[in-house]
């Protein structure tokens, strides 16, 4: 069902955003889903909505974050390669938003990069180069 709706073009965000998302957790009901394959269906909601109206791949972001925290002093925590990809992608769409003067959901999103790089465990290297490309951004609001 995923893979005709993903076919399917041009598909309304919330339609896109509302049935992935079911998909996703049907599967995660039936399914003994670890973190690490969550991550990665949350990895393919958040490409497939991205272009989409900016409210829904920011909620699927929310809960990245949500899942991140939540798991991050669990025995099973995000894949550190799944964390990095969220950080990385969360703040480059924080700039492209940023380059289209959409100055607060840039904030939104690179909030969101420098919230999931504090979790990525690398001795902060990722949120301390995150900060330093953050301060190069100068919001009119």
């Amino acid at each position: 069902m995923a893979d005709c709706i993903l076919r399917t073009q041009p598909v309304p965000g919330q339609i896109l955003f509302s049935t992935l998302r079911k998909i996703v957790n049907h599967i995660f009901s039936l399914e003994q889903f670890n973190n690490e394959k969550l991550a990665k269906y949350l990895r393919c909601l958040l490409k497939a909505t991205l272009a989409s109206e900016p409210e829904f791949p920011l909620k699927i972001m929310e809960d990245i974050c949500r899942l991140v925290k939540q798991c991050a002093n669990s025995q099973k925590p995000i894949p550190p390669q799944e964390l990095e990809w969220f950080a990385t992608t969360a703040f480059n769409h924080g700039v492209d938003l940023f380059g289209a003067h959409e100055d607060e959901l840039s904030k939104q999103w690179v909030f969101h990069a420098l919230t999931l790089a504090h979790y990525h465990e690398d001795g902060g290297e990722l949120e301390r180069e995150l900060q330093k490309r953050q301060i190069s951004l100068k919001w009119d609001s």
